[in-house]
């Protein structure tokens, strides 16, 4: 082979391995500018998330439980931006069963403005213990509004009720049978503050037949007097009274139960 057709197959085969190496590199910058790409946005959404706890105790008595009934909860939360996701649990204090971890809660929420109004869109996921024998799950959607005074909520959930294995044992209950499903209930809240929702303390009245673990039928709707304070930019306190009548169908002029709740809100 001539002088010339080597130096002209060397000249072919560097600029090959020059091509190669351009193409690594090329595709190099690529993957170190996705990297830095998503660290920036991991790293900025870490700078302005915002986490938060919320712990609370329950107390009160209605015909489900026979006698004086205490819970406590604690929920812990994280902002990020428009979002939001919590999750927590709730125990048993004192009640008529052997069950101490009697709930547990999780909810991703949105938030959105339109022309002074604000808006959440929620999804949630609630599972319930009553006693030894029974347990119940919730799952569905909510859509709430704020403007001032003003809120309201409205939503769908899909339940199930469940006996546990230990009754399905002891009962021989049927497999098939263990387990009973509602699908598509009402649940709705309508409520009126006495200042706007950014003021340092603020009581109102609400009507709804639902709370963080509990979802009652459409039709046995709660009254909810409310008092918040707020004693620092990122503390709140709360306190709750709840009054349930026999439900709107009954003609029973008893009411069906109450109960008092008071709690602390730590956006940290």
């Amino acid at each position: 082979m001539s002088k010339k057709n080597k130096t002209m197959k060397n000249a072919r085969g560097h600029k090959t391995k020059n091509k190669a190496g351009i193409s690594h590199f090329s595709c190099s910058v690529r993957d170190f500018r996705f990297t830095t790409t998503l660290l920036f946005l991991i790293f900025s959404s870490w700078l302005t998330a915002q986490p938060g706890l919320r712990i609370y105790a329950d107390a009160g008595k209605n015909n489900a439980s026979g006698s004086l009934f205490i819970k406590s909860a604690a929920l812990a939360n994280y902002e990020f931006g428009k979002n939001r996701i919590e999750t927590g649990f709730q125990i048993d204090i004192k009640n008529n069963s052997n069950s101490v971890f009697s709930g547990y809660n999780v909810n991703a929420s949105r938030e959105h403005a339109f022309g002074g109004y604000l808006f959440h869109m929620q999804g949630f996921y609630t599972r319930t213990s009553y006693s030894e024998i029974l347990g119940e799950t919730n799952w569905g959607a909510l859509l709430d509004m704020r403007h001032k005074r003003f809120d309201m909520a409205i939503g769908t959930n899909f339940r199930t009720y469940s006996f546990k294995s230990g009754a399905i044992s002891e009962y021989r209950i049927k497999r098939d049978a263990s387990k009973f499903h509602e699908n598509f209930n009402m649940m709705y809240s309508i409520g009126y503050s006495i200042k706007p929702t950014d003021e340092v303390w603020n009581a109102g009245l609400e009507i709804t037949n639902f709370d963080t673990f509990i979802i009652e039928q459409g039709v046995n709707p709660a009254l909810r007097l409310r008092g918040l304070y707020k004693p620092g930019p990122h503390l709140s306190l709360y306190t709750e009274a709840w009054y349930m009548p026999a439900g709107l169908l009954n003609l029973s002029m008893n009411h069906f139960g109450f109960n008092f709740k008071t709690g602390i809100s730590w956006n940290f």
